[in-house]
């Protein structure tokens, strides 16, 4: 027994060593101090510690160290059954990696596992003849519900009635706006060339991420973009580091899985995960609050976005916005692809408040909160760019009120549900697709 044991921690010890290396090759990739990842040490830290048991404890010490082993690795099965059902709660995961785990409780029931490029997303058809590339922010990829439930997904099936030849690529990315789309973009290019992209314009805040006074996010932690004075796109000098990040996690899931081997093992383990997301959500409770002192609604949009009289950071907010979708189109022209543009609208809580039945306004008070997307789509008219506005749709339709709250979760105000997701794709393809032999 004590052979055993002592085997058995040799090889744990082992195993934390392989792990403390693969991730640290993993942070020279992204050219992150190693001395400074408390993952290192740890595993390192565990080796120690697994080589002293093995070692020098006495026997009985080393059952009793078993033991707990033992009975943490019940709990990861419980929680690993648990999360498979779909019941377990108060638990997120969406870290990107090829193969990596994504469980979601705040909205709807994400659960499922990442494609083989990292995205949350059925494996991409790259064989097909005419590929789409979806690009946009969290309503794209949309952990909320199973990865065949978003719109993208449901794109690809209704157009694959049409012709197999028919592949959409989903490629969302939550916490992100149009300047990161840019980058998405040439991305998508560079590894998949597509003939057409659609880019996703979140009404709810891509606006307000355009500049930092109103997104309340610092330069340095984001990608933002100013005007120089032609008018043309510029990158903001401080976003450089922001940008670099978010390249190099583009490129990371394209990397070997021996690579990207410890952040897979990571998303799959519960029990680090049910403790990372009790961190999460002590910081999301202080970062709403941080928002609502600085203006923002309670469910996180910026009321100046949508001010029918905007201040000048609004109005620079989507000037910035609409230079960043030229720019968008930009890339797409330099290679040969298709530019395609869909806005999905945004319906705050007060809305449901204020309005009842089908006879029902967005222009609230102050505000019109539909304002900003007619804005978009006007734009993109002008400029011969195809658009589908998913809040003209929902006005051209007729829903009601209660049927425009059962697209989004939260009461109305949240990502897009299944019913959401199915609506938004089949406008894309009535809009887009369906009549023409383009």
């Amino acid at each position: 027994m004590n052979r055993l044991l002592r085997n058995l921690f040799f090889a744990l010890a082992a195993l934390s060593v392989i792990f403390a290396g693969l991730f640290a090759d993993n942070l020279r990739l992204h050219d992150d101090p190693l001395w400074n990842s408390k993952t290192i040490w740890c595993a390192l830290a565990g080796a120690f510690f697994f080589i002293a048991a093995g070692w020098k404890f006495p026997l009985k010490l080393k059952f009793k160290i078993f033991a707990v082993l033992f009975g943490l690795l019940l709990v990861e099965l419980v929680l690993q059954a648990a999360a498979w059902l779909g019941v377990l709660p108060a638990v997120n995961v969406k870290a990107r990696a090829p193969y990596a785990r994504v469980y979601w409780t705040s909205e709807g029931r994400g659960n499922g596992i990442r494609n083989s490029l990292g995205w949350y997303y059925p494996e991409f058809d790259l064989k097909a003849a005419r590929k789409i590339a979806f690009v946009g922010d969290s309503q794209v990829e949309a952990v909320e519900v199973l990865r065949t439930q978003n719109q993208a997904a449901d794109l690809q099936r209704l157009l694959k009635r049409q012709s197999p030849d028919w592949s959409v690529l989903g490629l969302g990315n939550h916490g992100t706006c149009p300047a990161f789309s840019i980058d998405v973009l040439e991305y998508a290019w560079r590894h998949f060339q597509p003939q057409e992209a659609i880019v996703a314009v979140s009404m709810g805040a891509n606006v307000s991420e355009a500049v930092p006074e109103l997104a309340v996010v610092p330069a340095d932690q984001y990608i933002y973009y100013d005007l120089d004075a032609d008018g043309k796109l510029v990158l903001n000098p401080a976003s450089a580091p922001a940008r670099k990040m978010f390249n190099d996690g583009l490129e990371f899931s394209s990397r070997s899985l021996l690579v990207t081997l410890p952040q897979i093992i990571c998303s799959h383990c519960m029990i680090l995960q049910l403790a990372i997301s009790l961190r999460d959500n002590l910081h999301k409770g202080g970062r709403q609050a941080e928002l609502i002192a600085h203006g923002a609604l309670p469910n996180g949009f910026n009321p100046a976005s949508y001010a029918v009289n905007p201040s000048p950071a609004a109005r620079r907010a989507l000037q910035i916005l609409l230079a960043q979708l030229q720019q968008c189109k930009n890339v797409c022209d330099s290679h040969g692809m298709k530019f395609r543009l869909v806005t999905v609208a945004v319906f705050p809580k007060i809305f449901y408040d204020t309005q009842r039945g089908r006879d029902w306004t967005t222009r609230i008070g102050d505000y019109d909160y539909a304002g900003p997307e007619r804005a978009v789509a006007a734009w993109a008219r002008a400029n011969g760019i195809p658009v589908v506005s998913m809040g003209e749709t929902i006005r051209r339709k007729n829903l009601d009120v209660e049927e425009i709250r059962s697209l989004y979760f939260v009461g109305g105000t949240g990502h897009l549900t299944p019913k959401g997701h199915a609506f938004c794709a089949q406008a894309i393809y009535e809009g887009f697709y369906q009549t023409k032999s383009n």
